[in-house]
């Protein structure tokens, strides 16, 4: 048998059984990192609410400056983050694009273009199930430290980006060290 066929069976497989089984997609969210802080009370709630998508590869998940209106957490797979055209981070099974739409209160635009490498699947949850979320306090709570961790993570990773930036900048010769040995970059 074809080994990408056999891949390709295997995907759609578990993907129609998040969609059939909410025990077996209960339990895919909660081996999502994303889903760490949530309580088992709120995921099965939570669960019920998500809409499994599929994303083949090169398919658009969200595109740079337009109208964020849904949030995913990807359930298995990877996409990469695109601005202004270059590739500035990946998103990996676990992480979630599009958290926006839960901290702005009006029309929240999309910061970065999505595009799936390879495979995606990931839970989906649209308009009416972030309001239905924002309208409970205690899920909220839940989903705020979710999000405030996911966002911490990118926030690190953003961190270790520049300092590999400075840090090959200063090695091209175009900065100077730091006085200390402490090894930070100081621009001239």
């Amino acid at each position: 048998m074809d080994e990408f066929k056999t891949i390709d069976d295997n995907f759609s497989s578990f993907a129609k059984l998040l969609i059939e089984d909410s025990a077996v997609r209960f339990k895919t969210l909660r081996s999502c990192s994303f889903f760490d802080p949530v309580p088992d009370e709120w995921l099965m709630r939570i669960s019920d609410m998500a809409e499994i998508r599929t994303f083949y590869s090169d398919v658009c998940l969200t595109s740079q400056d337009d109208e964020t209106k849904t949030f995913y957490v990807i359930l298995r797979g990877t996409a990469e983050a695109y601005r202004n055209g270059k590739l500035v981070g990946t998103i990996d099974t676990g992480e979630c694009i599009g958290e926006g739409v839960f901290f702005a209160d009006e029309n929240i635009s999309s910061s970065a273009t999505v595009i799936a490498d390879y495979k995606i699947i990931a839970a989906e949850f649209n308009k009416a199930a972030i309001d239905s979320l924002q309208a409970d306090a205690e899920a909220m709570t839940c989903i705020d430290k979710a999000l405030l961790l996911a966002l911490f993570k990118k926030l690190q990773g953003a961190n270790r980006k520049i300092e590999k930036l400075l840090l090959k900048k200063a090695i091209d010769g175009k900065g100077e060290w730091s006085s200390g040995d402490t090894g930070r970059f100081k621009a001239v």
